[in-house]
């Protein structure tokens, strides 16, 4: 075969290889923007025998969302703790690692993001777009719900700890944050994702899957990463973290830590947990170290002394 033959098959090979890779990552963009929706919700407050409110409410883009408010035991509690939960997930799996804490005296309210749970919308962003869920549903409960929004923490995993950091930079008011298997950079949790879930290169199929990301979203979520927002944060923080997590290495973790501006902020590594398990490794441990946490930060109000009786 001559030299010529040689560099047309060499060339030929090239040009089926980089349609593949192309044809593979458009598909991978796909994945990320449209995660397989869960069916019904397989867990909910009755499970666990709480009572509930379901909610509905639109984001500012006009996607309907769904949710639940739990009050507190009594049903006049002024102190609220807003889910926010991880890609591919939904309310219900919120719910399942953390309903402990309506036994705490908060409210809990819980929504699924968009192309989530019971939610409307198609396309899910892994951050960026559900900024603006976040949005509408703080913005529900201190519209609809005053008297339960006098005291407000954020509590976020995966994804949702990337909304929750979002969400604590920019309301400053907000009283704690709880950020748990939290991903540092978006380019970087989705290369970890593709190297480690698919044992895919960066280079080149990742690098063109977060380009055809940014041409179907119309934006870049990369500065909606935590990467960006955390040094905002100077609220009282807790991060929680698995030590086996392949999605958030530790040094990522430790990172996010230290960007964090708060002079009020821990950190807290469960030895075996991988992404998305503290809550099950943790076991008593973690429910009660959790509840701690918003319980001294979000202090149950002092009840105002009784008027005196007059005198006549």
């Amino acid at each position: 075969m001559s030299k010529a033959e040689l560099l047309n098959w060499f060339l030929f090979a090239l040009a089926v290889l980089s349609s593949a890779a192309v044809y593979l990552a458009y598909g991978k963009s796909s994945e990320i923007l449209r995660p397989a929706r869960k069916g019904a919700l397989s867990v909910n407050p009755d499970q666990y025998r709480l009572a509930y409110e379901t909610l509905e409410f639109a984001t500012a883009d006009g996607v309907r969302l769904k949710g639940w408010f739990i009050p507190a035991p009594g049903g006049h509690g002024s102190r609220t703790i807003i889910f926010c939960h991880g890609w591919g997930s939904n309310r219900g799996e919120m719910l399942r690692d953390t309903w402990f804490l309506a036994e705490k005296g908060f409210n809990l309210l819980y929504f699924d993001f968009r192309a989530s749970g019971e939610s409307k919308g198609a396309v899910s962003s892994v951050g960026y777009l559900e900024t603006r869920d976040f949005d509408a549903a703080y913005e529900f409960l201190r519209t609809q719900r005053p008297h339960a929004s006098e005291s407000v923490g954020v509590f976020g995993t995966s994804m949702g700890g990337s909304v929750a950091i979002y969400a604590a930079a920019k309301y400053p008011e907000l009283a704690c944050l709880l950020a748990e298997n939290t991903f540092l950079s978006y380019n970087k949790v989705v290369g970890n994702w593709s190297w480690h879930r698919l044992k895919t290169p960066y280079y080149p199929l990742v690098a063109l899957t977060l380009f055809f990301v940014r041409r179907k979203l119309k934006a870049d979520p990369e500065p909606y990463s935590p990467l960006y927002n955390a040094g905002k944060v100077r609220m009282p923080a807790l991060f929680i973290n698995g030590d086996n997590d392949d999605l958030v290495p530790v040094a990522d973790a430790e990172k996010l830590f230290s960007l964090c501006a708060s002079e009020k902020k821990r950190m807290w590594m469960i030895a075996g947990a991988s992404h998305a398990k503290c809550a099950e490794v943790g076991g008593e441990v973690y429910r009660a170290r959790v509840s701690e946490f918003f319980a001294e930060f979000m202090p149950e109000p002092a009840e105002e002394p009784a008027a005196p009786a007059s005198r006549g």
